[in-house]
């Protein structure tokens, strides 16, 4: 494979599972927890709009007025303003879930929220990778709802690592602190607020409606 060839496919893998969908992706799967548990779509379309919709449409405000410089946001100072932005948001979502007395819900959104904070603060500093965070925060989150053999998608965090290096727009070490940051608080945060019976519920549920597990 060519080095053009190589460019191609990092660029397609580093779009595909990019967080600007994984983590509405994310945002969308807590949200379908509560959904079977009683939550109406009326608040699910609303925490989607804040949680999702409403940064992805601040980025791409950032983004036409150069604010920020490329889709990749390769330069690491101008992250800040969007991830304060997002944190916000996040925080409003929570507060809104915990306020409804969905709680369960609200424990989730906070540990995204945790997982958020933790990330712009060392973009502070530092830039990590939020590709490889995300993505292996969503491989833990999957497989708390759905049991260990969901693991083997640590593959595709190494895929997007890879290909984000290929890209030359992170280094090796910023690419695993990054995987490493995401799927440790996820899991750390789990295990603190106590969601693993409440994950095999919802994960069989999801399993009978679906006849697929």
């Amino acid at each position: 494979m060519s080095r053009k060839q190589k460019t191609m496919l990092a660029v397609f893998i580093s779009r595909l599972f990019d967080p600007a969908w994984m983590i509405p992706g994310m945002l969308a799967a807590a949200a379908g927890w509560s959904l079977l548990n009683g939550l109406r779509w009326r608040f699910i379309v609303i925490l989607l709009l804040i949680d999702g919709l409403i940064p992805f449409l601040y980025f791409v405000h950032l983004l036409s007025t150069k604010e920020i410089s490329d889709w990749d946001t390769t330069k690491r100072e101008q992250r800040i303003k969007l991830y304060a932005f997002t944190l916000v948001c996040h925080s409003t979502g929570v507060i809104m879930a915990w306020l409804l007395g969905k709680i369960m819900l609200a424990k989730i959104l906070l540990i995204f929220l945790v997982l958020a904070a933790v990330f712009t603060l060392i973009t502070l500093i530092w830039k990590i990778s939020i590709h490889t965070g995300v993505v292996s925060a969503a491989v833990i989150f999957l497989s708390f709802l759905f049991g260990r053999n969901w693991l083997w998608l640590f593959l595709i965090v190494a895929l997007v690592a890879w290909a984000r290096i290929t890209m030359k727009k992170h280094t090796l070490l910023q690419a695993v602190a990054g995987a490493a940051v995401g799927a440790g608080i996820i899991f750390i945060g789990f295990r603190l607020l106590g969601i693993n019976s409440e994950a095999a519920i919802y994960s069989s549920r999801i399993c009978t409606l679906g006849k697929w597990c």
